[in-house]
């Protein structure tokens, strides 16, 4: 992973340890300490910049700063907490990805949820989840696989284990947004049409 993508599931893990603590304000400092507890800095990340904190750390305190602009911590004297925005975030997967049988075209291995080439970002704003990706004309089959693993997966209609989903593609740039509250897939082309 890199350095962004640790710096997003840091931020994932904040939202998780306020969470785990419903209305309570958490002190900062604590809140970053177990958010790199979670997911450990890299060795790049470990060096030491401005006062002896690591750069991982300081490159995090920073992302903070989109998760109050998202709307989804609070940030006071009393330290930390979520708000009912940022709870709801909280609740949502620490990874999603969309595994099917285009995943060689991506640079993974087909139907391979654990792949990052087939992770989906997660919008805080839009509270959903996507991945843009160029892809030749053709007829694919996909399903949305929680966490990695198989263990949890939609298909078609948002149903757990579901039959796979379908796209008649064109061919160029799609872009694959997942709602896990609904558990639906929509799939839009560069030209904004809805397939």
């Amino acid at each position: 992973m890199t350095a962004l993508d640790n710096t997003a599931s840091r931020l994932k893990a904040i939202l998780s340890v306020l969470a785990e603590r419903p209305g309570e304000f958490l002190k900062g400092a604590d809140v970053l300490a177990a958010a790199v507890d979670r997911v450990p800095l890299s060795e790049w990340e470990s060096e030491p910049l401005s006062a002896g904190v690591p750069r991982g750390v300081k490159r995090l305190s920073a992302a903070t700063a989109t998760l109050v602009k998202d709307g989804l911590l609070l940030k006071s004297r009393a330290g930390w907490s979520l708000t009912e925005q940022g709870m709801r975030a909280a609740a949502a997967p620490a990874a999603v990805a969309i595994a099917g049988d285009f995943g060689h075209r991506l640079g993974a291995e087909d139907w391979e949820p654990a792949a990052d080439q087939v992770q989906m970002a997660y919008s805080p704003v839009s509270q959903r989840w996507e991945l843009t990706v160029q892809l030749p004309a053709g007829f694919y089959q996909y399903k949305i696989a929680i966490d990695r693993s198989w263990e949890e997966n939609y298909g078609a209609f948002g149903e757990r284990n579901g039959a796979n989903h379908e796209l008649h593609h064109a061919g160029g740039v799609a872009t694959f947004r997942y709602d896990h509250a609904s558990k639906n897939v929509e799939v839009s082309v560069l030209d904004g049409a809805l397939i």
